[in-house]
């Protein structure tokens, strides 16, 4: 009896076994369709669909996750893989930002921020404070804005702002660094906070199209020039005080909590207080680098779809990708399926 059960153990594990090895083999399908209806039809291989209705893709097969790609800007299956655009490609190349000073007033402001460029800056040790504080000092700078350009006194909100936009095509495909220099003049009223806003490379391309290099993506780094003085209005940030940012308002110090979205800023000075010195140096940017495409996971393993809808909103032509994958520890099984997509009023 015993001899039986352990035969019937084996026939079991056996087939357990082929059953995981058949998975294994199991290759994904995906079928991919279109519902009509009043706005959507099919003409030859294009869907056409009227701009701002849903657009509704049938989904069959077996996939265990679904990535799905618009065929919009920044949602380009051929770009999920893109980190560089070719410079032929581009039409324009443009540094974008706002900047205000706040608080002080004309004397205490003027002359305390200055913006730098380099394509040959050899990038900071960022762990030798000595050698940076005087690579910064005495690089050879060109200046990113004229210094008698940037803001010169306090306003009251953004919306005294100066705008820049600065044209980056003769940098393509060099490794840049920009550099901001923040030095207090004049303590007799507040040294200003600085605010920079939307800080982002937008790159246009000959076909229509566009890419965004955000300030989050330069590696913009500190470098605190007064970290060694200890003052007494900085007394709070007491880890890494040579290269690191804060979160909260220290005086003289660079806070880049919004910098996702281009905002950053160094905090004001009171009146009578020390003069306060900071840097904040960008990485080596490639200004034709960009962040590549990405699609939306519309299905995973434990979720069963059978139909996807999305909204066009611009008209156009487009080609809608649905990248299918099945895949474990041993092996992945991947297709796509693409649509001609046609957007009309």
């Amino acid at each position: 009896m015993k001899s039986y059960q352990s035969l019937i153990a084996l026939l079991f594990c056996g087939f357990a076994l082929a059953s995981c090895d058949s998975e294994l083999e199991e290759k994904v399908s995906l079928n991919v369709g279109v519902t009509a209806d009043g706005n959507v039809k099919t003409v030859g291989d294009t869907v056409i669909v009227k701009k701002g209705k849903p657009v509704e893709f049938r989904l069959g097969g077996n996939p265990d996750f679904i990535t799905f790609f618009s065929g919009e800007p920044e949602s380009k299956y051929e770009y999920r893989e893109r980190v560089m655009i070719d410079a032929a490609d581009i039409a324009s190349s443009h540094l974008m930002f706002s900047v205000w000073e706040q608080y002080g007033n004309a004397a205490s402001a003027a002359g305390v921020l200055s913006m730098y460029i380099s394509d040959s800056f050899p990038g900071l040790y960022k762990n030798n404070f000595a050698a940076d504080s005087a690579l910064v000092e005495t690089s050879l700078w060109k200046d990113l804005v004229p210094q008698s350009d940037l803001p010169q006194a306090p306003v009251s909100s953004v919306a005294g702002a100066k705008s820049f936009d600065l044209d980056m095509k003769p940098y393509l495909g060099k490794a840049i660094t920009i550099a901001v220099k923040y030095k207090g003049q004049n303590n007799s009223a507040a040294q200003p906070r600085v605010n920079f806003v939307k800080m982002q490379i937008v790159n246009r391309m000959k076909d229509g199209t566009s890419s965004t290099l955000m300030a989050s993506n330069m590696g913009f780094t500190a470098v605190n020039m007064c970290n060694r003085l200890h003052l007494e209005d900085q007394k709070s940030m007491t880890n890494n005080r040579a290269y690191g940012t804060v979160t909260n308002n220290t005086a003289g110090i660079w806070n880049l909590t919004g910098v996702a979205k281009g905002n950053f800023f160094i905090h004001s000075s009171n009146a009578k207080r020390a003069l306060k010195y900071s840097w904040l140096v960008s990485n080596h940017i490639l200004v034709n680098a960009c962040t590549p495409d990405v699609g939306v996971n519309i299905k995973n393993i434990s979720r069963n779809l059978d139909a996807y809808s999305y909204v066009y909103n611009t008209t156009g032509t487009y080609k809608a990708t649905f990248l299918a994958v099945n895949g474990n520890y041993k092996k992945t099984s991947s297709v796509i399926r693409q649509m001609n997509i046609k957007v009309v009023e």
